[in-house]
């Protein structure tokens, strides 16, 4: 998996949008290169934007990002910003994905959803949105976030603790860092099922012993009880149910004798109700008998109406008369004073009418005169505006001639304009103004070439000065190489001298005891001379071994540099490479670019040579020239609308003095403002008056003949009735009236008489039954026993039989209760010894891997992950050097102190404990095991981007250069990118591809690439 390029924005002190690209440019073509700037300036937000991109996690929150973490932490996003966005393309297997991040704030300064997505970079297809990108990447990168921050992202500090942290402590932090916290969980698991089941045994066992039930002679005795108890219940239950029945029957006679009572006083009541009602009933008696000749007295009602309705019409029709003819005399003398003239009752209408179409003609004269004048005034004010819109100014005019006067001003404005730009008709200027602003089209795109050609050449020449730089960096650093290589020659056969002198010299020490064996005149057994000068006395050798030391250092530090000048110097020569690459491309640019210079100023007859701002000003002479021409064109346009002002003024004025003249006329004969709807208003008058006139009199008629005939339909009426007062023995109509009663009460009346003769229907037949009822009562009961001294009775027999329920109850329930018991207890015995045989087996489990806390099985497996993690440590720290080997402690050393232990070759491979390193080499150490992990965790997935988060501060010189050797080899040999996070002074020098982050005043950061 490798990053391919990053972009955010607003994040967290880095404010704007930025952009790294690790995969082309000077950080790919290094592959190692530093990420530095002061503390704070954001060096490991570039780290929080990758993981935010691909798994919305950060190092800094221990939590997915949330909107509440947002809120609340206000961290991520830049102080006053409204949105944020961090985004990273990456590449697995060769194929390259995009994976976005972004949120941001609404109108409401409340954050809005999150927005993420992955994008397959080839072919723009999106591959999954939402909270699911996420887990789509760890699916592709098949990381998830706790192995990539540890694969690709290696922070020192956690591997300095790891190394001198006791046992468990240690295993907490290998489990942190290999984020396999699952076996402590199963150890914990496997401790707390064990705990569960011992307790459940625990409470079964003193469940079963809280279990107790009856003895069999119990259980003997209360069966004996049960059965005596049911044998007496029949007859308990027969002299409870007749003392029952006895209390019953005594009830129902007190309670019938009761109901005879209520009757016996019902049947008094209905008498007096007979007795009030008595008055009432002779009257409804009185209009039963009268109340067939009500027909005739509504007869003379309705006559008497008729009468007196006639009598009141005649009055009303009489007034209507008087009043219309009023009407009629005040609509003549309008009329008479509208015309002007005597005006006659049979002529008044068409006099009228001749006089509304004598005023009507005028007044249509006066009305299309006025009409036409603003028709001509409207196109005088258009004709204005348009000359306003041409650019012309025009000083405010009301009347006709006003107009006049300023269409003689303006037409010696345009025809200055016309005359300075020196043309004779619009198709001349049109032609012109096409050819100038070809020419200033042309001009423009001039100057732009001339500008790309200028920026093309600058560019040559600052490459061209990097290039003379460079190679003079090459000729320094062969020159330099040179020196070292002969250096190291000088070197290696000093070294080499030296260690041939110290061996033999470190001999002849050793033949010390040969030496007092040597007897003068006598030859030496190895080389057979007689003369023994050194026999009694030793040489003097210089045994210089810090000399030695000294050279061997030096020569070691040469070899160094000499890797470091031909790595420097390589990268030197592909950059001299791609700087004559760059020359040559933009060289021909150039050139094609002076070639469509000169084609392009010929065309417009111009010096190509000239410089930008001479080309600039040539521009702007002619789009002056090109404004003058589009001002005498508009002042064509304007010669034009002023023709056509000449024009309507003169219809206006026209128009205007007709307009005035039948304005006269009219106002001779009618001054009004609307003589169709006065002519109308009179008109309409005049024939309502004429026609109410004639219906009046019509009516008049018709009211005397309809009083009339009721008159004599008043007279009949009264003699019919008459004779039925006669016939009945009544002296007046009004005694006839009185005994009729209204129909409602007459109704009431009926309903009472019905009402009363039901009630003493009913009240009989109750009477009736009640008395039969009574005496059966009397015949089956002995009145001689009271009611108290019953129901005492029936208490006593009522408390024996509930007594013996309630025994029998009681010993039932009790013997039923024996049995469950006994039956649960058989069942809980089930329980316990399957409790038991879990408990034996989960116990063994805890044995082997269980405790509270989980460290027994964590602490299996991570000693296990511990052993393959120093494998591949001690291959990593065989890169750094070869002093180093680490260990596990044994478990006698364990018992004193179980921090990891180090082989020191140099000291005769001594063992002892890690916490004896310097900070230097901790930190060497520690490299070691971070690149051990990452290695593991590359064993299915191929890390090709590393990030390597600070820790080069403990280093001194000679170690800080030796580091960044082997992170220069592993790049190389690995075609990895690798990034490191540091302040350190020496590793800026010696990296020097850079991602520098610098802080402003403001507190936010800018980045930049350099080399």
């Amino acid at each position: 998996m490798k990053i391919l390029k990053i972009r955010f924005q607003n994040i967290h002190s880095l404010k704007g949008e930025h952009e790294i690209d690790f995969a082309s440019g000077i950080l790919a073509e290094a592959g190692l290169f530093a990420i530095t700037g002061p503390t704070g300036s954001g060096k490991s937000t570039l780290l929080d934007v990758i993981t935010l991109a691909l798994y919305n996690r950060i190092a800094r929150v221990d939590r997915p990002v949330t909107n509440t973490v947002l809120e609340d932490d206000g961290g991520i996003m830049t102080r006053n910003m409204s949105s944020c966005y961090a985004e990273v393309d990456y590449a697995v297997n060769g194929k390259a994905y995009r994976s976005h991040w972004s949120i941001e704030r609404n109108r409401n300064n409340n954050l809005n959803n999150r927005k993420q997505e992955l994008v397959d970079v080839a072919t723009g297809t999106i591959l999954e949105t939402g909270t699911k990108t996420p887990d789509k990447n760890q699916e592709i990168i098949r990381l998830s976030y706790e192995q990539f921050v540890k694969a690709m992202v290696l922070s020192q500090g956690e591997f300095s603790k790891l190394l001198q942290a006791p046992r468990n402590e240690r295993n907490k932090l290998l489990e942190d860092i290999t984020g396999a916290k699952s076996y402590r969980n199963i150890g914990m698991a496997v401790f707390q099922r064990f705990a569960a089941i011992r307790e459940k045994v625990k409470m079964k066992n003193a469940t079963l012993e809280g279990i107790s039930f009856l003895s069999k002679e119990e259980i003997t005795q209360k069966s004996s009880e049960l059965k005596d108890l049911e044998i007496s219940k029949p007859l308990v239950l027969k002299r409870y149910e007749a003392h029952r029945e006895k209390i019953h029957k005594r009830k129902q006679l007190n309670a019938a004798l009761t109901d005879k009572e209520k009757i016996e006083k019902n049947i008094n009541e209905l008498r007096g109700s007979f007795t009030a009602f008595e008055a009432d009933n002779l009257s409804l008696a009185k209009h039963t008998q009268l109340v067939k000749y009500a027909p005739y007295l509504a007869s003379l009602d309705l006559a008497k109406k008729e009468v007196e309705k006639s009598e009141v019409l005649l009055g009303k029709k009489e007034e209507s008369k008087i009043l219309w003819n009023q009407k009629l005399k005040v609509a003549i003398e309008t009329t008479t004073k509208l015309v002007n003239s005597t005006v006659k009752q049979e002529d008044i209408i068409d006099k009228l009418e001749w006089f509304r179409r004598n005023i009507t003609q005028l007044q249509a004269v006066e009305s299309s005169s006025l009409e036409v004048s603003k028709l001509h005034q409207n196109q005088v004010l258009v004709d204005f505006k348009k000359l306003e819109d041409l650019g012309f100014s025009i000083a405010d005019a009301i009347t006709v001639e006003d107009h006049i006067t300023l269409v003689v001003e303006v037409h010696g404005v345009i025809q200055k304009i016309i005359d300075a730009a020196g043309v004779v008709s619009v198709q001349e200027l049109d032609d012109t103004l096409v050819i100038e602003r070809k020419r200033l089209e042309r001009a423009l795109e001039l100057v732009n070439l001339k500008k790309d050609w200028h920026q093309h050449e600058v560019f040559i020449v600052l490459e061209k000065e990097t290039l003379v730089t460079n190679q003079n960096k090459l000729k320094k650093n062969k020159e330099t190489l040179r020196k070292i290589v002969s250096d190291i020659i000088v070197l290696e056969q000093e070294v080499g001298a030296l260690k041939t002198t110290l061996e033999h010299q470190q001999k002849h020490l050793s033949l010390a005891e040969h030496r007092t064996q040597l007897v003068t005149d006598k030859p030496c057994p190895l080389c057979g001379a007689i003369d023994h000068p050194y026999a009694t006395t030793a040489p003097y050798f210089d045994m210089n071994k810090e000399l030695l030391r000294t050279k061997e250092a030096l020569l070691k530090e040469k070899s160094n540099s000499k890797v470091t000048l031909e790595s420097n110097t390589k990268f030197i020569v592909k950059d001299c490479e791609r700087i004559l690459k760059v020359i040559a491309v933009k060289t021909t640019a150039t050139d094609t670019l002076e070639g469509a210079l000169k084609i392009l100023a010929n065309k417009i007859q111009w010096n190509y040579k000239d410089s930008e701002i001479a080309l600039i000003e040539k521009g702007k002479s002619l789009r002056h020239k090109i404004s003058n021409l589009e001002s005498a064109k508009r002042a064509f346009l304007g010669d034009e609308v002023l023709k056509s002002i000449r024009q309507a003024s003169l219809d206006w004025q026209k128009n205007s003095k007709v307009y005035e003249e039948a304005k006269a006329a009219r106002k001779k004969q009618y001054t009004g403002s609307n003589i169709d709807t006065e002519t109308s208003k009179l008109s309409n008058l005049i024939s309502d008056a004429f026609a109410n006139l004639k219906a009046v009199h019509k009516q008049l008629a018709e009211v005397v003949t309809d009083l009339k005939t009721g008159n004599e339909q008043l007279k009949l009426q009264n003699l019919e009735l008459m004779a039925v007062l006669k016939k009945e023995g009544l002296q007046h109509i009004t005694e006839l009236r009185t005994a009729l009663l209204a129909e409602e009460t007459a109704a009431a009346y009926r309903a009472k008489k019905s009402e009363l003769d039901l009630a003493n229907l009913i009240l009989m037949e109750k009477k009736q039954l009640s008395t039969v009822q009574l005496e059966a009562l009397l015949a089956n009961d002995n009145l001689e026993i009271d009611l108290v001294t019953l129901e005492a009775q029936f208490v006593l027999e009522e408390e024996q039989w509930s007594i013996l329920g309630e025994n029998i109850g009681k010993i039932s329930q009790l013997l039923e209760n024996d049995t469950i018991t006994r039956e649960r207890y058989t069942k809980e015995q089930t329980v316990l010894e399957n409790l038991k045989k879990d408990q034996l087996l989960w116990k063994t489990m805890n044995d082997l891997i269980g405790d509270s806390y989980g460290n027994k099985f964590s602490n299996f497996v991570q000693d296990l992950t511990l052993e393959q993690l120093i494998g591949y440590a001690n291959k990593r720290l065989s890169e750094f050097t070869d002093r180093y080997v680490l260990d596990i402690p044994t478990a006698a050393e364990a018992e004193k102190s179980d921090t990891l232990k180090i082989f020191d070759t140099y000291m005769g491979n001594a063992r002892r404990s890690v916490k004896t390193l310097s900070g230097g080499e901790t930190f060497l150490v520690s490299l070691a095991m971070a690149f051990a992990l990452s290695d593991i965790a590359s064993r299915n997935v191929k890390i090709e981007s590393l990030f390597i988060d600070e820790g080069f501060g403990t280093l001194d010189p000679e170690t800080l250069d030796q580091a960044i050797t082997i992170l220069e080899k592993m790049q190389n040999e690995g075609d990895r990118s690798v990034g490191v996070i540091s302040h350190v002074g020496a590793l800026k020098e010696r990296i020097t591809t850079q991602v520098q982050l610098e802080k402003s005043s403001l507190g936010h950061s800018q980045i930049r690439v350099v080399q």
